[in-house]
């Protein structure tokens, strides 16, 4: 698992190294998070339609490690601008003792820009991650992450955030709340 989890980070790094794409690392006392994001434009088609997806990916390391990969799609909520839509399809690995969870959640969130004049400043958003037992598989039965979170842009190109996480690996013999905590960290946006 730990051979797998290596060589899925090296080549999602080789995969964000492209245009229009961002990264970041928060942090609280119990657990680190690195997260990436990538627009899959360029890989897709030169056709505007595809502007909006993306694939992104995250490591939240607590007491056992929590390895993200995804693909959703980021669009304005018809002619109201500073409020976008997510939605789309993760897939979650991680254990605990001799408990391994493979799940393919849902994933639907929203962000809302904040304004100073003209000038958007920040985001408000939320996420649930959810994946039912027909989604979970191995030894999982179940799959539940939800996030509010506060973003704020402080120089070009880099953004300070906060926010509350909060998730649940349900296994076939035990339910492990994985994280419940809030956490600050930093993301560069390019």
């Amino acid at each position: 698992m730990k051979k797998f989890i290596i060589i899925l980070f090296i080549l999602s790094t080789q995969l964000f190294a492209i245009q229009r794409f961002g990264f970041g690392l928060n942090v609280n006392t119990n657990a680190v998070e690195f997260e990436a994001k990538a627009n899959m434009a360029p890989f897709m088609s030169d056709d505007p339609i595809y502007r909006n997806f993306y694939m992104d990916f995250n490591l939240i390391n607590d007491d056992d490690t929590l390895v993200g990969l995804g693909l959703y799609v980021d669009n304005t909520f018809y002619s109201y601008q500073p409020l976008s839509f997510q939605v789309g399809l993760r897939t979650i690995f991680t254990s605990r003792g001799d408990n391994d969870m493979f799940a393919i959640p849902i994933l639907f969130g929203f962000k809302h820009k904040i304004y100073l004049g003209n000038l958007p400043v920040g985001t408000l958003g939320a996420k649930v991650v959810y994946a039912p037992s027909p989604l979970s598989f191995q030894d999982s039965k179940k799959y539940l992450q939800w996030n509010i979170e506060a973003a704020m842009q402080i120089i070009e190109n880099v953004e300070i955030y906060a926010g509350y996480r909060n998730i649940d690996t349900d296994y076939e013999t035990i339910q492990i709340k994985y994280n419940d905590s809030g956490y600050i960290g930093f993301r560069f946006i390019f």
